[in-house]
Formats: structure tokens, sequence, C-alpha cells
């Protein structure tokens, strides 16, 4: 068995982050800081720390921002999750996903630790952690690290050194282990803005008082659609020393990625097929737009993991012409179709333009059998699952 391989059978037995929804807490920070003092802080190698959190938006300003690192000549690492479809897109080295045979040794690595000191992290720690130890090897200058759910006890907040902060917006998502309120998300997100902060950045507005309380911050302004890029580019300004650089579009897998349907036999221009990730009204709001230009019939497959709020659907069902409700099946829990369609504000789904198909494969293959353009929405695993009809992730990893 090859070390990827062993890495990944590893990894598969750890908790998931689900363990902290299923059980209504929220991680503890001393279990990273434990594996990161045995490998003897690698964390404090690099010269900056990009820590971004959020609702929604986080991945979008993480990839801007190592786009423009990368090509400026900055060696970088960045951690992102959840993965669409490969475990080794949640570790990138200069703008590249990281190789199954890098990614195994150092999971392998902190499996060590773990065996060692008698501790087990789970598998988004686990990660975490081997991205962090694969930056340092491969003597990156910048890490740039997205948020996995909440901030101050994230893993990604046990990192120590000169970093910059930045949320984007905060909406109720994962409110039954980040404190139930609003304002208890945002106390929690804000918890990325540290002592060692050199710059704090955020784009949300409506919790000043509470984001403030934890050191000066620079609110970003301007349009919507358009306040990632901002904040991605007072991020990448704070550490070049110089707004003197182009911002360039950046392709992300299940972040409005539009795809060719393979088995249209119709040319016009609605004939395709979208897939997002979005699970939040934050983001839901950011795609209405792009939603509501689509020329033709508009036919929805979705699903939503059930800590994510399928009130927050009534943004985008409305403009659907056709939904195909479905779940998707795994350790992470989700609203049974049947739920979700009863919950959200649309006809009854038991009228002809609304349909449940509990395989996501068989609501997909229904829904591209139609005239109009395809739009898978409410999930990442759901993207996932359905992306890699197009791309095998067999042949992600061989390449």
């Amino acid at each position: 068995m090859d070390r990827f391989s062993k890495a990944h059978d590893w990894l598969i037995k750890l908790s998931s982050e689900s363990k902290f929804f299923r059980d209504k807490t929220l991680p503890k920070l001393e279990i990273v800081n434990r594996f990161l003092d045995e490998l003897g802080r690698p964390d404090e190698s690099f010269d900056f720390r990009v820590v971004v959190g959020g609702t929604a938006g986080k991945g979008t300003v993480c990839l801007l921002t190592e786009d423009v690192l990368v090509r400026s000549g900055k060696k970088v690492v960045t951690l992102i999750s959840p993965h669409v479809q490969v475990v080794t897109e949640r570790i990138r080295l200069n703008g590249a996903d990281i190789s199954p045979k890098e990614f195994g040794e150092n999971v392998l690595h902190i499996k060590e630790i773990a065996e060692k000191i008698e501790i087990l992290p789970t598998y988004y720690e686990a990660i975490v952690l081997a991205g962090i130890l694969a930056g340092q090897r491969n003597k990156c200058e910048v890490l740039v690290a997205e948020v996995g759910c909440g901030g101050e006890f994230d893993a990604v907040n046990a990192v120590r050194g000169k970093r910059i902060a930045a949320l984007t917006f905060i909406g109720e998502d994962h409110l039954e282990i980040l404190g139930g309120t609003l304002e208890k998300v945002a106390e929690t997100k804000s918890g990325i803005f540290t002592p060692d902060s050199i710059l704090n950045l955020s784009c949300e507005k409506r919790f000043t008082s509470i984001l403030e309380k934890k050191g000066q911050v620079t609110f970003v302004k301007g349009i919507p659609n358009k306040l990632n890029k901002k904040l991605a580019r007072d991020i990448v300004e704070k550490i070049l020393g110089t707004g003197d650089f182009e911002m360039q579009k950046v392709d992300i897998p299940a972040r409005w990625e539009v795809l060719k349907n393979p088995s249209s036999k119709s040319r016009s221009p609605g004939s395709k097929v979208i897939l997002d990730g979005a699970h939040s009204a934050p983001r839901f709001e950011f795609i209405l737009p792009k939603l509501k230009k689509i020329a033709g019939k508009r036919i929805g497959v979705i699903a939503m993991a059930k800590n994510h709020d399928p009130k927050s659907l009534d943004i985008i069902a409305p403009e659907l012409d056709e939904i195909i409700w479905t779940t998707v099946s795994g350790e992470r829990e989700f609203w049974s179709p049947a739920e979700l369609a009863n919950i959200t504000r649309v006809p009854n789904f038991q009228n002809p333009g609304f349909a449940i198909e509990e395989d996501p494969i068989k609501a997909f293959n229904l829904a591209k059998e139609k005239e109009g353009t395809v739009l898978v929405l409410g999930s990442f695993y759901l993207a996932g699952v359905i992306r890699n009809l197009f791309y095998p992730s067999e042949e992600i990893l061989k390449n």
C-alpha cells in the first residue's frame, strides 16, 4: 500500500468535524497546540499567516490571495476546507493541490506524533497539521488558511506569529454549536482577531461593536459581490507592501462552476450544468443575480446537510422553474428531500415541477434530460458527487 493510501486509511478512522455538530460542542485548541509543540512549532516558520473566516466567501478570498502572491513570486501554502472531490484539495502548494505522495508523507508524520503522545486529532485537525508541516518543509513564506467552522476554536487559529485576519460575512450557519444567536456567532468568528494580528479586516458591518472588542478592525466597503475581491486585495497589499499588482479571476471547483452538459442535444446557451456548493443565506444572496440572468428553464438539483438552515433556500428556490430534491449518504446527516421540499417556500413538492429522488446521481440524470440549465446547489458534498461524473476522482489524483 502506498503512503497516500495508508494516510487516507488512517484519516477516515478519525472522528470527523461532524461530531461537533452531533454533540453540539466546540473543538478545543489544546490538542492542535500539543501537536504543533511536538512538531517544533512549524506554524512559526512563515513570514505571514492569513486566517480567513466568515459564513461565505472564505475559500474565494483565500484562493484570490494565493493567486496574486504566487504570481508575485511568493511561496505559499493554502489550507482549504471542505474538499469537493479528493482530500488533496485541502492542501495547496504554490497554487496547486499537493501531490498524493507528499500528502501521505505529511499525514503519516502526524500519525507518528499521535502514536507517540497517545492523542488522536480529528480528521480536520490532522489535515490542518499536515498542511502546516508541508508548508514548512517546502520553505513557504506565507500560510493562507480558511477557517473550517467558527473561528476562535478552529484548528487554524492555533497558529502563532504575525497574522492578517479577515472576516467575510456572518450568517445563520452552525448556530447550534456557535452559541445560538448571530451575536454569539460573531463573537466566536472574531476570535481570529488575536494579539498576533497586524491587520484585522471584515466585510461584516452589523456587528461592529462585537468585532472591535478583539482589536482594531478595518471594514471593507463596496458592492456586495465585489467585497471578496476587495478583501483579498487588502490582504495582498499588506503582505507585498504595494498596491501595484493585478487581481485575476480564479476558477474554483463548485463555486459557480459552469460545466458543459455532455448529454444535452441542445446548442442553446442555457444548455449547461452549474455547480455551486452554496448552503447559506450570504452565498445564496451572492449567486442570486447570476441565477436571475440565466435565460430559459432553470432546473435545480438540491440537497442540504442538517447543520445548515433550509429556510435560506427561500432566497433562490422561487427563481427555479423545477426542483429535484435529493440527499447525500455518508457520515454527515442530511435533510430528507421531503423535509427540504416542505420547508422551502415553493409550490408543494407534489407539483409536477417539483420532484423527489433520494439518489443524487439519478436526480441529476433526471434534471439533465430536460431542456434548460441544471443548477446543483445546497452542498459541497452534493457538488462533489456530481462533479465526479465529469472529472473522476481517480484521474484527478493520478494527474
